[in-house]
């Protein structure tokens, strides 16, 4: 009896949410399209949100002109620690030493529980980040035991 009470509820409420969702907004404003031959109308009623995504999806600049690139990249990453009294002061200490020394490339400072990370660069190929990690080793000998290459999953390339 429980189960059938729960069936019919459920059912009802689907029914009250479908007829609501259906029902235009207010600000919606109406498309008419007349066919003069025929003499019949057919009625649009489009959320105006709608207009404003194809609006902004033509007036978007296409990146691909601009030479921006969004997506899968490396970068290279140049410290990792979970030591609890010191990683996050050396993150900091080398993040700021990378800012200084390559002011061109961004520095990333991430924090994935438990591990501090520093990371540096946005590079669309491998070999582009091996070639930086090298001039990263010679300016900072004392890292090259953790420099390496990491696949990112979102780069921004200007």
């Amino acid at each position: 009896m429980m189960n059938k009470f729960f069936s019919i509820t459920g059912i009802m409420l689907f029914g009250i949410h479908f007829l609501i969702a259906q029902t235009p907004e207010k600000s919606a404003r109406p498309a008419v399209i007349e066919n003069i031959e025929n003499n019949s109308k057919v009625v649009i009623n489009q959320d105006p949100k709608l207009d404003k995504l194809i609006t902004d999806h033509i007036n978007r600049k296409d990146e691909s002109a601009s030479g921006a690139y969004t997506g899968y990249g490396y970068r290279v990453q140049v410290f990792s620690s979970n030591a609890q009294k010191t990683a996050k002061s050396e993150a900091f200490s080398i993040e700021r030493k990378l800012r200084s020394a390559f002011p061109g490339y961004g520095v990333y400072r991430i924090y994935a529980s438990p591990f501090w990370k520093v990371r540096i660069g946005d590079f669309r190929t491998l070999e582009d980040a091996k070639a930086f990690r090298s001039e990263v080793v010679k300016a900072f000998p004392e890292l090259s035991r953790e420099t390496y290459t990491v696949r990112e999953s979102k780069v921004s390339i200007r």
